[in-house]
């Protein structure tokens, strides 16, 4: 069995390392970024199992992110994190998890679980 491949973006270096955390675990390879356009450019060369992104990023904000991601991986998994209530309708309208600030990590890592069979 291949190992699955997670791409964390959040601009909160701590938050960031903290979903980190919460989504590893053995058979899984997490990538972290704090640089959204850094993580988009990896992206595109290596792919992923799925993508969990912040809404509120600088230089390029989760929505384009998620965007650019889902036009290069149409099948990639995403999530949507945030503490701002649009990022529930921008969720819904793309078809994606959300998941608000402050994150109910339990509930996360049943939904990576079953994204990631």
């Amino acid at each position: 069995m291949r190992e699955k491949v997670i791409f964390v973006i959040d601009d909160d270096p701590d938050q960031a390392e903290l979903l980190a955390h919460m989504v590893g675990e053995r058979g899984r390879r997490v990538h972290v970024y704090t640089d959204p356009i850094r993580a988009l450019a990896t992206l595109n060369q290596q792919g992923a199992d799925l993508l969990i992104a912040d809404l509120s990023m600088p230089w390029i904000g989760g929505e384009d992110v998620i965007a650019a991601a889902r036009d290069r991986w149409p099948q990639l998994h995403i999530f949507l994190v945030s503490g701002y209530a649009r990022g529930a309708e921008i969720a819904a309208r793309r078809g994606i998890r959300f998941f608000a600030k402050p994150i109910d990590f339990a509930q996360l890592r049943q939904a990576v679980n079953q994204v990631l069979v």
